[in-house]
């Protein structure tokens, strides 16, 4: 191969490889991660706000969360504001996991019937939709989106009541998740869907230029193999 070709695809795989920008791949948010008595929380790659009150941590059956300092149920997301948490990342994300704690199964914990949280994804197209956690015992629970739901301490008295749920939202990418509760709370005096945020993990959506220069990048050093070989 001439040596002026051979230099360029030197180049283009050199080029390709180095202006790709490097970025951390995975974050994980958990209650470590947010304050009490804040109302927003900078992560760099994403914030919190709380709507209708302070952050407030809150552990039951041994297992921390974050909700709202006010309302019905103290260090809850409930009715009463209406109460919310609202993550907004700087980037689109894929989310791969969010767990919710103090869901309870019905008349486990001053519940009248089965508890719910609303979750409301902002997607990057700049649709958004809501999806319903609801639990079906002390052990079960279903998610009206994609991804499966796992029970990782039980809705009953004295237990945690967190719920998992893998790849909530699927392969579809988001800016922003609110976790608010779902209404009517009857009567209002009843402490019904109110609940606390435990942790998300996400991955970040590689940017089009991204992975433009590092196809870029990898043709090259791909072609520079190949000629090698023939050679």
């Amino acid at each position: 191969m001439p040596r002026s070709r051979s230099l360029l695809l030197s180049l283009c795989a050199a080029l390709g490889l180095s202006l790709a920008p490097v970025t951390a791949g995975a974050f994980t948010i958990d209650t470590t991660d947010i304050a009490s008595f804040t109302t927003f929380v900078d992560l760099g790659y994403a914030t919190a706000t709380a709507g209708g009150g302070e952050f407030i941590h809150k552990v039951s059956g041994g297992y921390d969360s974050v909700g709202i300092f006010s309302g019905y149920e103290f260090g809850e997301i409930d009715l009463s504001g209406p109460e919310s948490i609202t993550f907004a990342f700087t980037e689109a994300q894929i989310v791969t996991d969010l767990s919710l704690g103090k869901l309870y199964a019905a008349f486990e914990e001053d519940d009248v019937y089965d508890e719910q949280a609303l979750v409301t994804a902002t997607f990057a197209d700049g649709s958004s939709t809501s999806y319903v956690l609801a639990v079906t015992s002390g052990t079960t629970a279903a998610w009206t989106g994609a991804g499966t739901v796992s029970n990782v301490s039980p809705g009953t008295f004295g237990m945690g009541g967190v719920w998992s749920i893998a790849d909530p939202f699927g392969s579809a990418a988001v800016t922003a998740i609110t976790l608010s509760p779902i209404g009517p709370d009857m009567p209002a005096s009843y402490r019904n869907n109110d609940y606390g945020f435990v942790s998300l993990s996400t991955t970040v959506v590689p940017e089009s230029e991204t992975m433009a220069l590092m196809s870029l990048g990898l043709a090259g050093l791909a072609l520079m193999g190949r000629k090698r070989a023939s050679a």
